[in-house]
C-alpha cells in the first residue's frame, strides 16, 4: 500500500438492520482502503453477508451511510452499487447454466456487432483474454452447466473484474478451488491490489486469511468487535475474537450419560462422484455424532450419498452389520435412513400445503388402504407427531408458510421421525431458527439418541454441535481427517463451575482442529 493518509474506497459508518425485529448489524464500522486486501471475519449469523448486501444494494440499511471513494452512496440498489465501481461475488453462485461462459461474463453488458445485434464472438474473445490473465483455463464457448464446481467460481471471479470494478468483494471464493487454483487466484489478487483495487475477502479459511490479508475486521452477533493489520491476528487471536464471550445460550443445554450400543451405520471407504474421499466411520446406537469442516468439505456430500441422493463409486455402507445397497432415496428410508435436509423451504416441506400435509407426506402408502387414504390416520399422526416436538400451530391445518422458521423446522423432523428411521441424518438442523427452537432440537436430538436411534449431526454452528454431540468428525476436502471425542475438548483450565466459559474454550479447540485438518489436507503448517 502506498505511504501517506489512506484513501478509503469503502468507508461504511453506523450501519444498523433488523429483520423482522431480530438485528443482524448494530451500529457497525467498515473501512477498506485503496489497493488494500481486508478481511472480514466472523462467526454463522455474525452479520457479515448481510454488510456486504448493504454494501451491494441488496439490503436497505435502517441507519447508517455509505461512501464509495469519498462519494455518499444514495441510492440503494444493486444497479447504483455496481455503477459505483462494487463487483461482488455471492456464495450462492449467480451464473446461468443454460447460458456459455462468455454470455454469463458479460450479461446485461454484451458486445454490440453491426445492427446493434449481439456480438458472442467478441465476448468470447474478452472473456479469454480475462481467464489469461488469471492464469487458468476455462473454456468461453463453454455451457456453464457442464462445468465443474471450480470453473464455475472461476466464472464468477471473471464477471466480477470485468466489470473495471474499484471494490471487489468475494465472499468464500476458494470453497470449490483445488489448491492450485487458490494460488492463481491470490496471484491475481495482488495483481489486483497493486493497481488500487479494495478486495474484501470472506473466509472461514484462516490460513488463506493469514497469507493473502492485509487487515482484518471482525464481527460478532451484529457487532463490530475489532479491526487490525494481519501482524496483530495471529490464528489464536482470531478464533478468540470471533467466539468471544457468549451469552449463556446453548450452555444450559445438558448432554448427560450417553448408552452407546452396537454398531448402527457403518462407511467403509465411502467414495461419491466428487466427494467423499475413502470415507470411513461408525455411528452406534445411543450415539449423536457431528460431521465437522468449513463449507465445501464434503459434509453434506456425506449426508446426501447416506441418504442415496447421490451415488456410491466406491466402498460399503452397513446399517446393523449388514451390507445396504442405497442407489436412491427409497431404498435408504427401506432401510431406516432419513435424511433433515439443509434447506427446509426449498427440500424438507411444501410451504404452501398443511402441517398435516407436511408431516405425512412421507408416509402415505401407511396411512391408506385400498387406494384410500385414512383421515384419522393422517390426523392422529399429524398430531402426534405436533404433541411430540411442541410445535406451535393455530391448527394441524394452517399453512406451514404461517409457521416461525423454528416451528417449519420441527414440521421437517417430524416428517421423518413418521418413517420411523432407526438412523437419523440431520444438516444444519438449526439454521436460522432461534435459541429457544435450536435448544429444544438439541435436546430432541439427545432424547433420540437415549431410545436407541444413531444421530448424524452436520452444523456450521459449533456451539451448537458441542451441546449435541458425543463425538466429533472432522472433514476436510472430502476426507475424515480427525475422531474426536466430546470429552477431549474439554478445557481442563475452564472453571467448572461456569458452563458458557467451558462451552467458549471447547469452541476455541474445535476451531483450531477444524483450521488444523484443512492444513493437513492441503500439507501445510499447523496451529499450536
Amino acid at each position: 500500500m502506498t505511504a501517506g493518509t489512506p484513501v478509503h474506497s469503502v468507508e461504511m459508518k453506523g450501519v444498523t438492520k433488523s429483520f423482522g425485529g431480530v438485528k443482524a448489524l448494530v451500529d457497525v464500522d467498515l473501512q477498506v482502503e485503496k489497493g488494500e486486501i481486508h478481511a472480514l471475519l466472523g462467526g454463522n449469523g455474525a452479520g457479515k453477508s448481510t454488510i456486504l448486501k448493504v454494501l451491494n444494494g441488496v439490503h436497505v440499511p435502517d441507519s447508517g451511510t455509505i461512501l464509495v471513494e469519498g462519494k455518499p452512496l444514495t441510492e440503494i440498489s444493486p444497479e447504483a452499487s455496481r455503477r459505483a465501481g462494487i463487483a461482488m461475488i455471492f456464495q450462492e453462485m449467480s451464473l446461468i447454466p443454460t447460458l456459455t461462459v462468455a454470455q454469463n461474463v458479460f450479461l446485461t453488458r454484451e458486445a454490440k456487432g453491426a445492427f446493434g445485434l449481439i456480438d458472442d464472438r467478441t465476448a468470447e474473445r474478452r472473456a479469454k483474454d480475462l481467464f489469461d490473465m488469471l492464469k487458468v483455463e476455462v473454456d468461453p464457448k463453454a455451457t456453464v452447466g457442464n462445468l465443474g464446481a471450480g470453473q464455475r467460481q472461476l466464472t464468477e471471479i471473471v464477471k466480477a473484474i470485468s466489470q473495471n470494478a474499484k471494490v471487489l468483494v468475494l465472499d468464500e471464493p476458494s470453497t470449490a478451488l483445488a489448491v492450485s487454483d487458490v494460488e492463481r487466484l491470490f496471484a491475481f489478487l495482488r495483481k489486483l491490489r497493486s493497481e488500487g483495487v479494495a478486495i474484501i475477502y470472506v473466509s472461514h479459511r484462516m490460513d488463506e486469511i493469514a497469507r493473502i490479508a492485509d487487515r482484518a475486521t471482525i464481527l460478532r452477533d451484529g457487532r463490530h468487535v475489532i479491526t487490525a493489520p494481519m501482524s496483530d491476528l495471529p490464528v489464536e487471536t482470531m478464533i478468540e475474537h470471533i467466539v468471544g464471550k457468549r451469552s449463556r445460550g446453548l450452555s444450559d443445554v445438558v448432554r448427560g450419560a450417553s448408552n452407546v450400543g452396537a454398531p448402527l451405520l457403518e462407511l467403509d471407504n465411502v467414495s461419491g462422484v466428487e466427494k467423499p474421499k475413502n470415507v470411513s466411520f461408525v455411528v452406534h446406537s445411543g450415539e449423536v455424532v457431528g460431521l465437522a469442516g468449513l463449507l465445501g468439505s464434503g459434509r453434506s456430500a456425506i449426508a446426501r450419498v447416506i441418504a442415496g441422493i447421490d451415488p456410491i463409486v466406491e466402498g460399503e455402507i452397513r446399517i446393523g452389520g449388514k451390507p445396504i445397497a442405497i442407489t436412491k432415496p427409497s431404498d435408504a428410508i427401506e432401510a431406516g435412513v432419513a435424511l433433515v435436509p439443509e434447506d427446509r423451504l426449498r427440500q424438507g416441506v411444501i410451504a404452501e400445503h398443511s402441517v398435516a400435509f407436511n408431516i405425512t407426506l412421507a408416509v402415505l402408502d401407511r396411512l391408506s388402504s385400498n387406494t384410500f387414504i385414512s383421515n384419522k390416520k393422517v390426523r392422529d399422526l399429524t398430531d402426534e407427531q405436533i404433541a411430540r416436538l411442541r410445535v406451535k400451530t393455530a391448527s394441524r391445518d394452517g399453512a406451514v408458510r404461517t409457521l416461525s422458521g423454528g416451528n417449519q423446522q420441527k414440521v421437517v423432523i417430524g416428517k421423518w421421525l413418521s418413517t420411523e428411521p432407526e438412523i437419523l441424518v440431520l444438516d444444519e438442523p438449526t439454521s436460522g431458527i432461534d435459541i429457544g427452537s435450536k435448544s429444544e432440537i438439541i435436546m430432541l436430538m439427545r432424547e433420540l439418541a437415549k431410545a436407541g436411534k444413531a444421530i448424524v449431526m452436520i452444523s456450521s454452528e459449533l456451539s451448537e454441535m458441542l451441546s449435541a454431540c458425543d463425538r466429533i468428525i472432522v472433514i476436510s476436502e472430502g476426507r475424515v481427517m480427525d475422531d474426536i471425542s466430546r470429552a477431549d475438548l474439554d478445557d481442563a483450565l475452564a472453571p467448572k463451575d461456569d458452563p458458557v466459559a467451558q462451552l467458549q474454550a471447547a469452541e476455541r479447540k474445535l476451531q483450531i482442529v477444524i483450521q488444523n485438518a484443512l492444513t493437513k489436507s492441503q500439507g501445510g503448517t499447523h496451529v499450536h
